[in-house]
Parts: C-alpha cells; structure tokens; sequence
C-alpha cells in the first residue's frame, strides 16, 4: 500500500496570484452549488429589484437552461459591465450597511459566479430609459460590449449550458428530475414569502406552478391553497405575535393535522429563508405533548426582527443566520407558537383561521414561564369529582375518585365544583357551546352531542385524561421548586465542554430544582434533585440538559420529563372506558374541555373528539342526492 507523503511539492513552495477565472470559478463554488443555487440568487436580485412578476424558465432541470425575467426597475446601461463584475453590488457601500443587511442577495458575487461556470446573457432596461441593453459572456470572465435591444423594463437573466467548462462539477449533478424537485421547492418558498408578488415556473415547456398577486384575504387564502394544500389552510390557525421590535406572524397547524416528515414546515426571517437549528427547536418544543409520537407538525411563519439584531453574513448560501440575542428570540418564538397551538377547544374552535394575538398572560415578561392557575381549584385540592343528578357525588376514574394533587380536598372546592357542573347543565339550550350538550354515551367509551354543526363525538377517556394531565402541569408549575436531598449524591462524568456549559448555567440548574458542585476537574456532584425526578436517570438527563442549553440557552427536559410522569398519572386518575356517565357528567366533562388548554388532543397526541357537520350526516345516508 502506498504511503501518503507530507514533504510539500516543489510547485507548493512558490506563492502567486490565481488567474482572475480561476479565482472566479473558486467563488462560484461557494455560491453555486448546483442549479437551484443559480435560480436562488437571481430570484433575490429580481425581488430586491422591486419586481411585482417575476417568470423562471427551466429546461432540463436547470441545466442546460435557467431564465429569469422579473419586471424591477432593471439595471442602467452605464453599469451593466460592473453588474457582473466581482465585489460589486448596490446593496452594500459602507460597514453599516453590513451590519444591517435588509436586502436579500448583497455579496457582489451572484452573476460573476455564475458566468464563470456557464454562457450567461443578461438583458435589462433600467427605469426611464428610452432602450434596453444586453451583454454576454462565455466563462472565464469574457464578455461581449453592450447593445441595445427590444425589452421591456426589467432584468432578464439567462443561464445557458450549467458547468460546460467545469466537468468535475458538472458530474455530481443528479438527475435532471431531482435536480428541478429542488428548484420546485425553492420556488415554492419565495412564493410562500411574497404574496404580493406574480410568480410563474416553467419546466420543459410546461407550466409547474403559477400564482397571482394576492391583495386581500381572499386571494391570500387561495394562494395558500395551491401552495400548502386546502387541508393546511382549513386546519390552521392564523397567529399575529409583537413583542417590542420583534413580530411573528403566519399560520401554525393544529396538532391533529401533523405530518411524518418535516416537509412542510417554512420559516422566514425578515423574509428570507433560512434552515436555523434554534428556530426549528423552538418550535418543535411549542408543540411538545400535544404531538403524536413521531409526529411533525406543519407551519408557515414570519419572523420580523430588527435588521441590526441579525446577522445573515453566516455563510455563503444565506441558508444560516445568527442573532444578536438567540435564547431571547427562541423564548418568544416557541411561547408564541405554544400559545396558539394549546388555545382550549372553546378558543381554537372560533379563532381557527382568524388572528390570535398575545394573552395578557403571555405581553409580560418573556424570561420565566406564566400559566394561568384555575382560580376554582385550590391549590391543596387533590380529587376532581363530578356530580350525579341521582346521587349527588358519583365521582370518575379509579377507585371512585380522580387523583389530582397531594392533599385531600375542602368540602369549599368540592361544593364549588359541584355547583359549576350544575350550572353548565341548566344552562339554556339556546348558549352556544363548541361541542354542544350531550346526548347519550357509547359502551362507556364515547360521548354523543349536538351542536350547531351537527354531532360531535368525544372519547371520554382522551379528554378527561388531558384536563386531568394539565391540572397537574398548574400544580407543578406552583410548587416546582419543591426538591429532594439524595442520600447518595450522584457523580456525572462531563466533557470539559460540558461543564463550561453548566458554570454558564449554574442558575438555570438551581432554579429547576438541582444542586450540584464541582467534583474534580470533570465531573459534578448533585446532592439535590426534583423531587418528581429522584428515581430517573440523573446522569442522562444532565447531559442532555447541558446539551439543549448549549443550543437555545435554555432547557425544557425537566418539564418534558416531569410532564411523561404527570401524563402516566394522569393516564390512570382519568374515567376509565366502561364507565357509565349520567347527562351532568358527560355535559361537565365537554365544559372543561371547552376551557382547558390543547384539550384536542390526549397526552400522547391523539385526537379527542371529531366533528360530523350535518352535510357530512346527510352524505352518509345519500339525502338529497
């Protein structure tokens, strides 16, 4: 086998300029990465150019043809040589700028790169001018002088023969269908992050995708339907979150429409797109126990920040970005999310597609967690019992009663509860009520009622188990610093990383409950933990802890950990199937749904109940037909 020399070449020894193509086509390497690449960037010259419609032709996958025409205010033909030249842009002149990037494309190096690794034409009539003018060039910076031509206002950018004098690139190109799948995504999102402006795509002659202008609600909706499906559209709720100088908006799927891969998820900042670690856990961490298992949810959001708090000079591609104060945009991020996606039945069911806007729970301070306790339960109260119009305390779950929390309740509480679930069923029948008044149970599994709509129908068991499981979240998050002396300190071996990571966040262990200190070089000795977690994998548990922190500066492992216990809890303190209910009880048992938080949804994610419109009724017997 032959062995690898380090004794450096005689030709390494000499240092010397790179020829200017060989330089351009080094460049091009980091911008262009294969055809979608080149459709990217010209996409972000057409839109910051001010172009209401944009068309992108593609033949055969993009590489032997790209063309785009937008109609901006073009380029004039005093600069159309130094628009291809390298380091020259119009969207950067100073430091400033730099540090406050409000346009999407700005490196200086888009149509150079891209000429270099191909035969590009480029056409434009800036605004104003009486003719357009059009230039050419062949690789390796060669390019013809401009001459006038027929073309309206606007830049047309075509992009002919990808990688024809770079083979060892052209090579790793897929195939032409894979390679146009990518352009068709790309598309896709600036389509989705600019619905003011007319797009169309073309491919082999044939037109993929076309979308209008949309200037209000409804064309807004209709746009979203060609491009996110009408499912999405019907099964989302529409949010619209401030908080000082940062906004959220778009439309977050309901729990329930969840998807099992991670394609249809779009997240842009400052209406660029960008594929960041800490925003997507921010959001996933929104939708955490209200998920399926293996579940992804689907979503469409905006985020607007301050140009001078962002950083998109990450790299090459754009894709990355960085923030100023990252834990600070994750917090407001996955809160505003969560705040949508957990809104109780009675909330969700009248707010779907219609704006929500920040609780006054959720305008204050983005630094600690802020949950609403039931004002009506007390904070020593332990079982939940619900009345019967024949016996008067006929109590739901094992055993006869509900465990809640750790002590026994006043007869206040229980009297208080009892005349709530009375009141609910006395109630006038003309109240409107989300999931209406029952009607009549199922084999003790399922719960019939009518509303306005038609018939809803409710697994009993489902929802009793999520307004048991939150109920304990409130107790939990009231007496969480409640933790446990260990007997034997536990020791957890780090990396040296890692315990730089935990010296950054000593307070964030302590107020979640832990007490730990240095035990060696690398290594730490708790001696305190929550008292829920006492018999869990301490060991496991820091790490991962330590590693969300290095993340998103914070963690929600003990909550996700202490909330799988609550849920096991709650699991076996709900109504049990079999379990014959009387009309008070099944009609006070939706009331709570309506009022509790991400009550559409069991602990584990599954639906809780489902609505029958009459039409739907009327289809299944082939009335009217």
């Amino acid at each position: 086998m032959s062995q690898l020399s380090n004794t450096p070449s005689e030709k390494c020894l000499d240092i010397s300029l790179l020829p200017s193509h060989l330089a351009d086509q080094i460049a091009a390497g980091e911008v262009v990465e294969r055809p979608a690449s080149v459709v990217k960037e010209l996409l972000e010259n057409a839109l910051d150019s001010g172009a209401t419609q944009i068309d992108i032709q593609i033949e055969e996958g993009g590489e032997k043809l790209i063309s785009v025409i937008d109609n901006g205010m073009g380029i004039r033909q005093s600069q159309l040589m130094l628009a291809v030249s390298r380091h020259a842009t119009s969207k950067i002149h100073t430091a400033q700028d730099l540090a406050a990037v409000s346009t999407l494309g700005f490196r200086g190096e888009a149509l150079a790169s891209i000429s270099s690794v191909s035969r590009l034409t480029l056409t434009s009539k800036f605004q104003g001018e009486t003719a357009a003018w059009q230039l050419s060039g062949e690789g390796e910076g060669r390019w013809s002088d401009p001459k006038p031509t027929a073309h309206p206002q606007g830049t047309h950018v075509e992009v002919k023969d990808l990688f024809f004098n770079t083979p060892a690139r052209k090579k790793f190109l897929r195939a032409a269908r894979t390679e146009f799948m990518h352009i068709d995504q790309l598309v896709k999102r600036v389509m989705l992050s600019r619905p003011e402006i007319s797009m169309k795509l073309v491919h082999n002659q044939k037109v993929v995708r076309q979308v209008h202008a949309a200037h209000d609600e409804v064309a807004l909706k209709q746009r979203l339907k060609q491009l996110m499906g009408t499912p999405f559209v019907d099964q989302s709720l529409e949010l619209n979150f401030e908080a000082q100088d940062i906004q959220l908006s778009g439309w977050v799927g309901q729990a329930t429409f969840n998807r099992s891969q991670t394609d249809m998820q779009y997240l842009f900042v400052n209406g660029r797109i960008v594929r960041d670690r800490l925003l997507s856990y921010a959001v996933k961490q929104a939708y955490a126990d209200v998920l399926y298992h293996g579940r992804h949810p689907a979503y469409l959001l905006f985020l607007e920040i301050p140009h001078d708090l962002v950083d998109v000079n990450v790299h090459p591609a754009k894709y990355e970005v960085r923030f100023a104060n990252g834990r600070w945009v994750y917090d407001f991020l996955r809160r505003s999310v969560r705040e949508a996606v957990t809104q109780p039945v009675g909330v969700a069911s009248n707010q779907n597609n219609a704006t929500l806007t920040p609780s006054s729970a959720f305008s204050g301070d983005y630094s600690a967690e802020s949950r609403p306790v039931d004002p009506q339960i007390s904070q020593s109260a332990m079982q939940f019992q619900m009345p019967s119009s024949s016996t008067g305390s006929s109590s739901i779950g094992v055993s006869e009663s509900v465990p809640y929390y750790a002590m026994a309740p006043d007869a206040e509480t229980v009297d208080s509860l009892k005349n709530r679930f009375h009141d609910d069923r006395s109630a006038s029948q003309n109240d409107t009520a989300i999931l209406g008044y029952a009607k009549a149970q199922i084999h003790g599994v399922f719960i019939l009622a009518e509303n306005e709509k038609g018939l809803v129908l409710v697994d009993m068991h489902a929802a009793h188990e999520r307004i048991v499981y939150e109920r304990m979240k409130q107790q939990w998050q009231q007496d969480r610093l409640i933790s446990q002396p260990l007997l034997v300190p536990i020791v957890v071996s780090l990396e040296s990383s890692q315990v730089q990571v935990w010296e950054t966040y000593q307070e964030e262990f302590q107020k979640l409950g832990f007490e730990a200190e240095a035990f060696g070089p690398e290594q730490l000795k708790f001696t305190m933990v929550p008292s829920l977690l006492a018999k869990s994998d301490i060991p496991l548990l820091v790490n991962d802890m330590i590693a969300d922190l290095a993340v998103a500066g914070q963690t929600q492992l003990v909550d996700e950990k202490i909330n799988a216990i609550l849920s096991t809890m709650a699991c076996h303190g709900s109504v049990r199937a079999n379990r014959h209910l009387t009309l008070d009880e099944m009609n006070a048992l939706l009331r709570d749904m309506e009022a509790t938080e991400s009550s559409a949804q069991c602990n584990h994610g599954r639906p809780t109940w489902v609505q029958l419109s009459m039409e739907q009724l009327d289809g299944l017997f082939m009335r009217g037909q």
